[in-house]
């Protein structure tokens, strides 16, 4: 299988990124993973830049699980690992993987929910019909990737 995945270029760990432990807060782990998210988007005219300016509108975050599986430290160069899962005319959901170039291990996974809003009003508004058919080609693409991922729609939960 060939990847469709988009991955972006290094995302840089600042070193206000790290704690007390020495590695990345689990706070950062999220802002990198956003960071993926608007360079991913923005392939499909839905960036923090572009989508604002060419459409009066932006994207919010509407619900994340998050899967923390190895820690992350400064010198760690980290790249996102993004696909589209789903889509409907307001909402996307998408799947990151924040990779550790060295040694290919994938230390955070997150599946989330993007919305699209109206800068104006702030409410949920569809995506405009060019973005929407962006989305669906790039879902299409990541058909059999999403697929594969054994982690996706986890619930929180311990066994017994």
């Amino acid at each position: 299988m060939t990847d469709s995945a988009f991955i972006t270029p290094p995302l840089a760990i600042e070193p206000s990124f790290l704690d007390h432990n020495g590695h990345v807060n689990m706070a950062y782990h999220l802002v990198l993973v956003d960071r993926a998210i608007d360079l991913a988007f923005a392939e499909f005219r839905a960036g923090p830049d572009e989508y604002g300016s060419a459409y009066g509108l932006t994207t919010f975050a509407g619900e994340m699980h998050v899967r923390y599986l190895a820690e992350m430290n400064a010198g760690d160069e980290i790249v996102g690992r993004v696909l589209l899962a789903e889509a409907d005319a307001k909402r996307v959901i998408w799947t990151v993987e924040l990779v550790r170039r060295d040694d290919g291990a994938v230390v955070t996974t997150v599946e989330g929910v993007t919305l699209s809003v109206s800068i104006a009003t702030r409410r949920v508004t569809p995506f405009p019909d060019e973005v929407q058919a962006l989305i669906a080609a790039r879902i299409e693409r990541d058909r059999e990737a999403v697929a594969a991922l054994h982690w996706r729609g986890r619930a929180v939960g311990m066994k017994r």
